[in-house]
This record gives structure tokens, C-alpha cells and sequence, in this order.
């Protein structure tokens, strides 16, 4: 069932809801023993308890198998995760719903393969999950790339929370709450030195040619120096550590740390991807080296070993690593949005591939100009007639006689930022969106649009008022997103406008909706290209000059 829970959260709250979770229906287990492994239910009502969410006035869902839930539940893994019935024996969500990107999920499956495979398409939902909020809400885009997955024994997890630190090491609490299967333990003959196990991280990479700088205990002072210098780590967090690292102009390195305890393991993965981050800053005039540091990642493997990989393929080498070596889980963070392959034809900006996940054919407002032109709105379509009378009512309200084309674009520019909402039934799996919120009924009517709603509302107004504009039909998040957005001409002056994500900082309360605080206003195409904007470069005018309109 789906229960809807308004939070704003105490513990004694939480323990109450928890609480009033009981009874709960479980999945048979095929095994015969459900008793044998905790519920995921009961799983994520200790992670939820350990995430850092208190205290935030947020809906939450909760997605489950208690009282006939469980085809709701298959729906949305099916729809959000690509997992379908027969792939998993028992699963519960907590998810926010709204603009928030809130997530946590809690899977057990048939066996630990299993959960690592499923661990796999966890960590591709975080990556689309984040071109969900990317521009539209940047702190909850913030907060999806810093989340993770951890996988132990039969159990596979997802952690979109402010505290994913907690939420870890309260997921692997709960899981080991009752006798895990043996599988999930590691053999008595598992390779244990760090020396070894990089040397099978290295080899796994397949990097042909490279030469290699080794620290490790052959060495113990050199390697405490960079240890210390380098990864920022203390010498009583780690106990020991083994490094291969690329020489002169290579940013490749793997390293195999064993951590003291597992109360400093998520520490140390933390200091190492500020190293990646610095290493990344280090390389920032070498594409190829920037983006492979731009991919590297750090995990906490098995409660006992922390590794890190700068090197191609990161993500599968350490699924690979972690099987071959026979680890019964790992956890890590993706650091950064994936990265789309540069345009050739215009060097410095990403490659522009329309992703046609939405409809974004915009709609035919040429009879509401035709009844404009004629002052006559007679002959219209009920729909039409809906928005030529919505446009009218702002027209007349927010211009003036004699007004300047950028004063009116800015009037309209204003109204739109601050009286059109955005509808996130678009980042709900769960739910449709309705066409209006692509068209300007959806802004100037229902007040509620998409981002080529805000698009087309924008130039609607912009027409009838006789500014010169139109709508390009982009991307955003490398490529990934299907975003739409303005350019209106000034004085014979191309300037690109982005109505939608100034419109959804003010909605946020990241800043005022007052034109001091807009950041996408008449902004050149460079400018559009560095904020994370893809489109037709070579078929779509060219904004150049800079000034915001205003010389």
C-alpha cells in the first residue's frame, strides 16, 4: 500500500510511525526461513530513523507489501528501477514526493549475485535521478549525487538523504540483526593482503603500456608520507595500504587501504574523494585525465577495506573486484553527473543529442496570433480561447505605453518567473504528467508548466507584445534531459533566456524572483553552454553579446 506520512520530525515521531508499521506482510521467502533475515521494512525504518532527515517539513511515501501494497510497489520498482516481480522477494521505499529527491529502498533478493546485479541498476537509477533535479533544484540534484548504494550478503540498498554516512552504517546494523546466509560469508581462503588485492584491481583494468609507481610496506615511509599528504588520512585510521599510481602525465591510480574500524572506514572514503576532487582541479587542462579523474570513485568494501579507483570503467571494475575477490558488499557514492563527449564542431561544449524522452513538439499558437492581430477571439477553440484570454489579463496588467522591447520582455520575464509553477508529477515515476504542462495553457492558465510549458508561455507573450523570440528545444545534464528554453532578439542582438530555472530558484528559496537574483536572463550562448544547456548548435542563432540588453 502506499501510506503518505506530512513529517516534521522528532524521534519520538519516527519511533511512533515505526511502531504502527506492525503487522507487515512478507513475500514468502523460497528459502523456507523468512525468519532468517530481517524484512526490508524493517530495514528502512532504521535507516529512515539514522538518515539525517529530521526535522525537515517534507511528504514522505511509503511504498510496501503490508496490507496488498505489494502491486503498487512492483509498479514503481518496475517503472523507477527496471527491476521487475520476479528479480526480488522483498522490498520497501521511503521516497519524498514533490519537488524533493528524497529516497531511501531497501531490497532483499534471491542471493548475493543477485543483489549486486541489482546493486548495479541502483546505482544507474542515482544517475538519472539526478538529471531529474539538475538546474530545476540544485541542492536536491546536489543531494542525489552524493547518495549511494550499499549491497551485503542478499540485500541491496539506496540512500537519497542528507546523511548517507548513517544511513550506511544503519543498513548494514539492521541487516546483520539476524544471521545473514552463509554464502554471504567470505571464504577461509580469501585473499587478505592489500598488496595482492591491488594488484588485482590493476590487472582488472586492462590498462595496457602504463608505468606504474608502487607504494606499499616495502617502503613504510614514503607510503605514510602520501598516505598523510596526499589522501589526507591519520596513521591510526588505517592500518595498511597498498598504491599504484600512473607517472608523469597519467592520472591513473587504484589503492587498497585496510581501515582500523569501520567507525572511520566512511571517513576515509570521504577524505579520498576530496583527493579526486583536488587530483581532478590537478588535470584540469587534460580532457582525457580530467574525465577519467571525473569518473574515479572511492568505496567502503566489506566493512574492512577502503579502495580507490581512478581508471577507466571504475563503476564495473569494482563490481568485478569485489566478486573476484570475494567480498560480501561495498558502498560508494557517484561524485559527479555523468559527462556527455564534447561537440567536435565547437570545441569546449558537450555534444548535443536530443534525448527525446519527453514530447517536446511545441505547440501551434498561430490562430490565438491570428485572433490577436484582429482584436477578435471569436473563432477560437475553447483551449485556445482559455489562454488568449489568460494572455490578455497579464499583457494588460504588467505593460505600459511606450515601452521598450526589453522592458517588456523584462515585465514579461518577471511575471513568469514569479506566477508559474513547476509541476513535479514530471520527476514522479508514479505518475503522469498532463500535455497542458507542455503548452502555454499550462502556464498562463493552470499556472503549472514544464519547462516547455515556461518556454512557449514565455514566447506566447512575447509575440503578442511584438518582442522578437523563439524557443529552442535543447538538453540538459549532458545530453540527457530534454530541456527547452528562449532567445529573444534585441536590437539586432541575439541574448538566450532560461525562465524555467529562474523561475525554479524562486520557487525554492534560493533567491528572491527579483531581477537582481535572475541568472539566466539575456545571457550569451556561452554563457547557456557552461550552465549545463545542449542544442542545434550549428542551426540555432548565435548569442554573443553580453550586457544583459542594457548595453
Amino acid at each position: 500500500m502506499k501510506r503518505f506520512i506530512s513529517l516534521l520530525l522528532s524521534g519520538a515521531l519516527l519511533l511512533a510511525l515505526c511502531s504502527a508499521c506492525q503487522p507487515r506482510a512478507e513475500k514468502p521467502d523460497p528459502s523456507g526461513s523468512p525468519a532468517s533475515q530481517p524484512a526490508a521494512l524493517d530495514v528502512v525504518d532504521a535507516v529512515f530513523l539514522s538518515c539525517g532527515f529530521e526535522g525537515r517539513p517534507v511528504d514522505v511515501e511509503y511504498l510496501t507489501m503490508e496490507e496488498g501494497g505489494d502491486g503498487f510497489l512492483a509498479a514503481y520498482l518496475e517503472n523507477a528501477y527496471g527491476l521487475t516481480e520476479d528479480q526480488w522477494e522483498d522490498a520497501a521505499i521511503i521516497r519524498a514526493t514533490g519537488a524533493s529527491a528524497f529516497e531511501l529502498a531497501v531490497l532483499r533478493l534471491e542471493d548475493e549475485n543477485a543483489a549486486v546485479r541489482a546493486a548495479t541498476v541502483l546505482m544507474s537509477y542515482i544517475s538519472n535521478r539526478q538529471g531529474d533535479f539538475a538546474g530545476y533544484a540544485p541542492a536536491e540534484a546536489d543531494m542525489v549525487a552524493k547518495g549511494g548504494i550499499n549491497q551485503a550478503g542478499p540485500y541491496a540498498s539506496l540512500f537519497i538523504c542528507p546523511d548517507t554516512d548513517s544511513a550506511d552504517a544503519a543498513f548494514k546494523k539492521a541487516v546483520s540483526a539476524k544471521a545473514l546466509p552463509a554464502s554471504t560469508s567470505r571464504p577461509e581462503d580469501a585473499v587478505t593482503d592489500v598488496k595482492e588485492l591491488c594488484d588485482r584491481m590493476v590487472a582488472l583494468t586492462a590498462v595496457d603500456g602504463l608505468k606504474l609507481e608502487r607504494l606499499d610496506d616495502s617502503d613504510p615511509e614514503a607510503l605514510s608520507a602520501y598516505v598523510s599528504d596526499a589522501y589526507g588520512l591519520s596513521p591510526d585510521q588505517w592500518t595498511e595500504c597498498a598504491i599504484a599510481r600512473g607517472t608523469g602525465d597519467s592520472a591513473f591510480e587504484v589503492a587498497v587501504i585496510r581501515a582500523a574500524g569501520l567507525d572511520v572506514a566512511w571517513e576515509m572514503r570521504n577524505a579520498l574523494n576530496n583527493y579526486l576532487d583536488g587530483r581532478e582541479e590537478e588535470f584540469a587542462g587534460s580532457a582525457g585525465q580530467k574525465e577519467l579523474l571525473h569518473q574515479a570513485l572511492s568505496a567502503v568494501v566489506s566493512d574492512t577495506y577502503v579502495v580507490l579507483l581512478a581508471c577507466p570503467d571504475a563503476e564495473q571494475i569494482l563490481r568485478d573486484f569485489a566478486d573476484g575477490a570475494g567480498f560480501e558488499g561495498y558502498t560508494y557514492s557517484i561524485r559527479h553527473p555523468l559527462w556527455g563527449d564534447e561537440d567536435p564542431e565547437h570545441p569546449g561544449r558537450t555534444a548535443f543529442i536530443q534525448p527525446n524522452e519527453d514530447d517536446m513538439s511545441l505547440y501551434d499558437t498561430s490562430a490565438i496570433l491570428a485572433a490577436w492581430e484582429k482584436d477578435d477571439p471569436s473563432g477560437l477553440s475553447s483551449y485556445d480561447r482559455d489562454v488568449y484570454d489568460a494572455a490578455k489579463k497579464v499583457l494588460d496588467k504588467i505593460l505600459e505605453q511606450d515601452m521598450s522591447d526589453l522592458e517588456k520582455e523584462t515585465a514579461i520575464y518577471r511575471w513568469v518567473v514569479n506566477n508559474v509553477w513547476y509541476d513535479w508529477t514530471h520527476q514522479d515515476a508514479m505518475k503522469e504528467t498532463p500535455r497542458e504542462s507542455f503548452t502555454p495553457y499550462g502556464g498562463l492558465v493552470n499556472h503549472k508548466a514544464l519547462c516547455l510549458g515556461y518556454a512557449t508561455t514565455f514566447q506566447l507573450l512575447c509575440d503578442l507584445a511584438g518582442v522578437e523570440c523563439i524557443t529552442v528545444v535543447g538538453a540538459a545534464f549532458g545530453s540527457l534531459e530534454d530541456h527547452g528554453w528562449n532567445m529573444v532578439r534585441l536590437d539586432g542582438n541575439w541574448y538566450c533566456l532560461d525562465v524555467t530555472w529562474d523561475s525554479n530558484y524562486r520557487e525554492s528559496g534560493v533567491s528572491s524572483g527579483r531581477e537582481e537574483d535572475w541568472d539566466y536572463f539575456n545571457v550569451t550562448s556561452d554563457d547557456m553552454a557552461d550552465s549545463d544547456h545542449q542544442w542545434d548548435y550549428a542551426n540555432t542563432p548565435e548569442a554573443v553579446t553580453e550586457g544583459n540588453g542594457r548595453g
